[in-house]
C-alpha cells in the first residue's frame, strides 16, 4: 500500500525553500535561548566584599598604533589589587619603548621583551606563557594589546565571579567598524561564532563538548589555569583563546559567557579587507584543517546562509512566502543580538554580500595554507605539519582525560 498520496507534491526548491525557513526559526530561537544565558556584566555593581589580586597580561606584537591609547584604559582601572605584566613579542616598532615609558610612571605595569621565540611555540602562546609565569593574581586576565576598557572592568568582572562562583567568564566586545560593510561581516562572523560555540552549553560543565574562548577577554582563575596545563597545552594552536576555553570544559568546569559590550571595545581590523584577511588566517585552522568542514561551508552558504535571497526570486507564491518569512528571521536574529532596529535591517539587507566574502574567506585560507604549507601569522610562518601535530596531540590528551 502507497502512501504517496498522502505526501506534499514539493519541488526541489519548494522543500529547500519550507527547510530554510524552518531551520531560520530554530536559529532564531537558538538566539533567543543563547542571549538569556549572556547576562550583561554591567548589570553587576560593584560590590565585592574583597579584592582578590588580578593579573592582566597583554601580549603586544607591532601594536604601537593603538597601544599607548589602549594601555592607558587598563592603567585607569577602578580597582584596587592590580598588575598588568605586558609582554613585547618581537615587535618592529616602537611597541617596546611604549611600554618602558609607561612603566616608567605607573608602578602595577611590568613589562617583559621577548627577543626569541622557543622551538615549538607560536609568539601569543609564548607571550602569554611568560605573562603567568611573572603574575602573581588569584586571578588571570588575558587579553589583547587594543582593547579599551571602561574604568570598572576588572571590579564588575570580579563581582560577577565572586557572586556567580565562576571560574572562567568570557566577555564579548564591542566591535568597532568603519563601513556598513564591515560591520555586517563582522555581525556575520559574530553569528556564526555563536552558534558554533554555544554559550548555554559552555555553562553547562557536564557538556565538554560546548566550549569557548575569546582573546580580547579570558578570565580564569589561577589555580584553574595551573590545573588545566596552562599555554603549554597551547604552543601552536592558532586559535589558542578558544582552546583555553576547551582545556576548561575538558575539567569539568564551566565557562561563563557575559556580554561586555558596555565595558569593553575593540577596533577590530583596518576595514573590510583587513577583516576578510583575518578570518582567511585563522578559518582552516580553526576547524582543524578540514576539506570536509570546508565543503560543508561552501554548501552551508549557498543553500543555508544565502539561499533565501536568491529563492525569493523564484516563481513561486510557497518559496517566495518561505523566503521572505526567512528574510524575516535573519532580521531578527540580528536585532536579538545587537538591539538595534536600524542596523540589524541594515546588517539584514547586506548579508548575502556577507556571507559571500565569508565564503571565500573560508576556501581562500584552506586553499592558501594547504599550498603554502603553513601559516604566517604575525610575522613568523608556522608550518603545517606543526600545527596538525599540535592539533592530533590535543585530541589524543583530552580523549585521555576524559
Amino acid at each position: 500500500m502507497s502512501f504517496d498520496h498522502l505526501l506534499p507534491h514539493f519541488s526541489f526548491w519548494e522543500y529547500l525553500a519550507v527547510a530554510n525557513v524552518a531551520g531560520w526559526i530554530g536559529f532564531w530561537i537558538r538566539t533567543l535561548i543563547m542571549r538569556r544565558h549572556m547576562p550583561n556584566l554591567m548589570d553587576f555593581a560593584p560590590q565585592p566584599h574583597t579584592f582578590p589580586r588580578v593579573s592582566v597580561i597583554v601580549p603586544a606584537r607591532n601594536e604601537a598604533k593603538r597601544l599607548q591609547a589602549a594601555l592607558q584604559t587598563l592603567l585607569s582601572q577602578r580597582y584596587p589589587n592590580f598588575e598588568i605584566i605586558a609582554i613585547n613579542d618581537r615587535s618592529t616598532d616602537c611597541t617596546g619603548e611604549i611600554l618602558d615609558s609607561l612603566a616608567q610612571t605607573h608602578t602595577c605595569l611590568k613589562v617583559i621583551h621577548v627577543q626569541e621565540l622557543p622551538e615549538g611555540w607560536l609568539g601569543k602562546n609564548y607571550a602569554n606563557y611568560l605573562g603567568y609565569q611573572h603574575s602573581s593574581g588569584e586571578y588571570l586576565l588575558f587579553t589583547d594589546a587594543d582593547i579599551f576598557f571602561h574604568p570598572e572592568t576588572l571590579v564588575r568582572t570580579v563581582t560577577y565571579a565572586l557572586r556567580e562562583r565562576a571560574k572562567h567568564i568570557v566577555a564579548y566586545p564591542k566591535m568597532l567598524t568603519s563601513s556598513a560593510m564591515e560591520e555586517a561581516f563582522i555581525a556575520l562572523f559574530g553569528f556564526l561564532f555563536t552558534w558554533k560555540f554555544s554559550p548555554s552549553g559552555a555553562r553547562n560543565p557536564k557538556n565538554r563538548h560546548a566550549y569557548i574562548g575569546v582573546g580580547a577577554f579570558n578570565f580564569i582563575e589561577r589555580s584553574l589555569y595551573e590545573r588545566i596545563g596552562t599555554h603549554l597545552h597551547l604552543r601552536a594552536n592558532v586559535d589558542d583563546d578558544v582552546k583555553l576555553g576547551y582545556w576548561v570544559k575538558q575539567h569539568a568546569e564551566a565557562t561563563h559567557v557575559v556580554r561586555g559590550t558596555d565595558l569593553l571595545a575593540v577596533r577590530w581590523r583596518e576595514g573590510l579587507w583587513d577583516s576578510i584577511k583575518g578570518i582567511e588566517r585563522s578559518a582552516f585552522p580553526g576547524i582543524n584543517f578540514s576539506w570536509l568542514w570546508v565543503g560543508i561551508g561552501i554548501v552551508g552558504t549557498l543553500f543555508g546562509l544565502i539561499a533565501p535571497y536568491w529563492l525569493l526570486f523564484m516563481p513561486s507564491a510557497l518559496i517566495t512566502l518561505c523566503a521572505g518569512s526567512s528574510i524575516a528571521m535573519i532580521f531578527l536574529i540580528y536585532f536579538t543580538l545587537i538591539r538595534n532596529s536600524l542596523r540589524a535591517l541594515r546588517i539584514t539587507l547586506l548579508h548575502p554580500v556577507a556571507s559571500l566574502l565569508f565564503l571565500y574567506a573560508l576556501i581562500s585560507s584552506a586553499v592558501k595554507i594547504t599550498w603554502q604549507g603553513g601559516v604566517e601569522w604575525r610575522g613568523t610562518f608556522y608550518s603545517l605539519a606543526l600545527l596538525k601535530k599540535k592539533a592530533l596531540t590535543d585530541t589524543t590528551s583530552a580523549h585521555a582525560t576524559l
